[in-house]
């Protein structure tokens, strides 16, 4: 149904008031007198081989091997006018990486939250860690990295769903990591705890170089009717042909994704550094302005910006 999902629902663009011809290279702070959005990035990443142990990268993926630090983060952002991000966990998932995150966040002024990781499939550690957590200034939310899970149910075991309801308790976001295969199980979480703020990451990675994934559409339309349930316009280009894609072939996920969740509820992430297995960061944001089209300003002041920040309750 959906090999074809780009000729099937290319006309969404339209209908969604975008234009494929539009770049839209220049953020728009607002109309004359308007207090100017804070430009956020919502999803980019820091790491150090040498200070934590990580996964051998394939040789294809070499780009990645070194560290990436904010320095290096900071000359990308100044680049395109990015103000504040958001660090993101990931490899290795335990509490020592948690201290290495919040040591970067905490000396460098642009990383404004930080999405740490606790383990779900313990409650009782899970909520001695979240006590912890807390009284990290920059705290904004938990991941797991769900995708790489052997078990695709994986989200649905007891004592995981009883981490999700201890951060729906505690009224903490949680990122959704997971393809397409797993949106089925989302909803099953969500019908267990509506009530946990979640965002759904690099809107759940539909194979974007096949042409779709079978279910996407219809599972990401069925989630986005839970009101707390964001989703993040990130990690697109890697699902893409990594070396010949572009903002067309992004455009008509991106018009489904704010179709169905709305201006309110989708954010933009550049997935830094791991778009650089496609894409530099100016690409990445170009890619997303031109797959957004020609909207207006408060629209555009809200997914760059406004909607990152009242999700994870940022103080920019």
């Amino acid at each position: 149904m959906e090999q074809n999902f780009t000729r099937a629902i290319g006309a969404i663009a339209f209908a969604a008031g975008f234009d494929r011809n539009s770049k839209g290279i220049a953020f728009n702070s607002g109309t004359s007198g308007e207090k100017k959005t804070m430009v956020v990035d919502s999803h980019q990443h820091f790491w150090d081989p040498v200070a934590l142990p990580l996964p051998p990268f394939p040789p294809e993926q070499s780009v990645l091997s070194r560290a990436f630090l904010p320095a290096d983060l900071r000359k990308e952002i100044r680049e395109v006018g990015v103000n504040r991000t958001v660090l993101v966990q990931g490899y290795p998932q335990n509490p020592e990486t948690n201290r290495w995150y919040f040591s970067q966040a905490n000396t460098t002024d642009f990383v404004c939250g930080v999405v740490a990781w606790i383990d779900l499939q313990d409650p009782a550690s899970a909520g001695r860690a979240l006590e912890e957590l807390v009284k990290e200034p920059k705290f904004v939310g938990i991941r797991h990295i769900v995708e790489a899970e052997p078990d695709i149910n994986w989200m649905l075991q007891r004592p995981v769903l009883e981490g999700f309801n201890l951060l729906a308790r505690r009224d903490v976001p949680f990122d959704m990591l997971v393809k397409p295969k797993h949106l089925e199980n989302v909803l099953k979480v969500l019908d267990r705890v509506p009530d946990l703020p979640m965002v759904i990451d690099h809107i759940a990675k539909p194979n974007i170089a096949a042409g779709g994934s079978p279910g996407w559409a219809e599972h990401m339309a069925e989630i986005a009717k839970y009101p707390r349930v964001y989703c993040k316009l990130s990690g697109m280009v890697t699902e893409a042909d990594l070396r010949k894609w572009k903002a067309s072939d992004l455009t008509p996920y991106v018009a489904h994704v704010v179709k169905v969740f709305g201006w309110e509820r989708v954010m933009f992430g550049s997935d830094w550094p791991v778009c650089l297995l496609a894409a530099s960061y100016q690409q990445v944001w170009q890619a997303i302005h031109d797959a957004l089209g020609e909207i207006s300003d408060e629209h555009r002041n809200k997914i760059f910006g406004a909607n990152a920040i009242r999700f994870y309750r940022l103080k920019v």
